[in-house]
């Protein structure tokens, strides 16, 4: 551990901890390092989202301030205000925007006086844009990027307001979810957050990706070389390898189901691609672990489709699984949950999307297709040789343990912090 009094302030828009969802492990990972490894006094300003316990705030967050969200009613007037009319903010930052909670983070600054603070993506940087420290954006992945891709998909079954949608009047709801407004949303919020990650990358001393090509053509655009790469990692011994002993048929995916890149995933595993499967697997199940999932979604479950919810701890679930899929059509950064299953022994099967930024071997540590029966006859095939399972499993394994423990994350943060010396 290093030897030091320094303060950080990291305001996020949802708790670190439990570590349940990709944004989470990693933000609970960052806030174990920066304090327990690297030294630092830690001080989180969150806002909660359903099901956060603040109570069970780990040792190693030395001070937490829980945010006020604003009511609807002022999200609404906010985003047609500052979105949709001025079009000065994104829709993201509009939704987690509130006066109250930008008082409290002054506040905060002011009793504190952080050397260092950092904000947990576009909806939380907007609070630290005029701190007095070494402002560092964690924007995690390029979010525009994300939703242009998701504008070049189907938009049909795509919710691109989120958990948000299901607070609103269901008049409101109707309206926003009819395609060409959905279209048009989307299409304006890819403009405006691309303007504001560009913005918070010139204003704060760094920008951090989890991805190195990210911070690359971060870099390229802005112009400057501010932006820096720290890649997630995974905890190797909670995910732990065991040879999959799995009786049933169970193909597995993991995620939050109010996320637009998790929905249309198994949206698209479901229509295009489990029908091939169960052709030649009758009694394949595919097995959605996460909560989130809307009535609408959920519907679709059967002796064969089942949604299992929020989970308290996903290895249960995973470890009854034969093979992991990923078949998201659009995304971006780097994709945890193949991670995760990659170290417990899973064999995968995902799309390029899923694929990027990780680099793992096709056919020996996973298999990547993004033609629908291609995907399909790579399912039907691991299902079907479980020597192959075993063979791909244990390469997953030892190619994580290789390329994404949290040991790479410090170093990066260490080496961003040096030039505060």
């Amino acid at each position: 551990m290093s030897c030091t009094n320094r303060t950080i302030l990291f305001v996020m828009s949802r708790l670190p901890f439990p570590a349940v969802s990709g944004r989470k492990t990693s933000l609970y990972h960052y806030c174990r390092i920066l304090s327990e490894e690297l030294g630092y006094r830690l001080v989180v300003a969150a806002f909660l989202e359903k099901g956060d316990k603040p109570e069970e705030k780990p040792d190693f967050i030395s001070r937490l301030v829980v945010l006020p969200k604003a009511k609807a009613s002022k999200k609404i007037g906010y985003i047609f205000k500052d979105s949709l009319i001025k079009k000065k903010k994104p829709m993201q930052v509009s939704l987690y925007w509130n006066p109250e909670a930008q008082k409290i983070v002054k506040q905060l600054a002011e009793e504190e006086k952080p050397d260092i603070v950092i904000g947990d993506m576009v909806r939380s940087i907007e609070y630290i844009k005029d701190l007095q420290a070494f402002r560092i954006s964690d924007l995690d992945d390029r979010i525009s990027l994300r939703y242009q891709r998701q504008m070049d998909s189907d938009m049909d079954g795509i919710n691109p307001y989120g958990a948000f949608l299901d607070t609103l009047p269901k008049p409101l709801r109707k309206i926003l979810s009819v395609k060409f407004v959905k279209r048009f949303v989307v299409k304006n919020e890819i403009k405006l957050l691309g303007n504001f990650e560009l913005e918070m990358g010139k204003i704060c001393e760094k920008t951090v990706f989890v991805a190195q090509k990210e911070a690359e053509q971060f870099n390229e655009e802005l112009g400057e070389k501010k932006a820096v790469a720290v890649p997630i990692g995974v905890d190797t011994e909670f995910f732990r390898y065991e040879p999959k002993n799995s009786k049933e048929n169970y193909i597995g995916f993991l995620g939050a189901m109010n996320v637009a890149h998790n929905e249309n995933a198994v949206r698209h595993f479901i229509d295009d691609i489990l029908p091939s499967v169960k052709k030649q697997i009758p009694d394949a199940k595919f097995l959605v672990i996460g909560g989130g999932a809307s009535d609408e979604l959920q519907r679709l479950s059967n002796d064969h489709i089942i949604f299992s919810g929020r989970v308290k701890d996903v290895r249960e679930y995973l470890d009854q699984c034969k093979v992991f899929v990923c078949p998201m059509i659009f995304g971006s950064g780097i994709k945890t949950k193949n991670l995760e299953a990659m170290s417990m022994g899973l064999p995968l099967v995902t799309t390029s999307v899923g694929a990027e930024n990780i680099n793992a071997r096709d056919l020996q540590d996973w298999i990547v297709a993004d033609d629908e029966q291609e995907f399909a006859d790579a399912v039907i095939g691991l299902l079907s040789d479980e020597n192959k399972r075993q063979i791909m499993g244990k390469n997953a394994n030892e190619f994580i343990k290789k390329n994404f423990t949290w040991q790479v994350a410090k170093e990066k943060f260490q080496a961003i912090f040096e030039e505060l010396k």
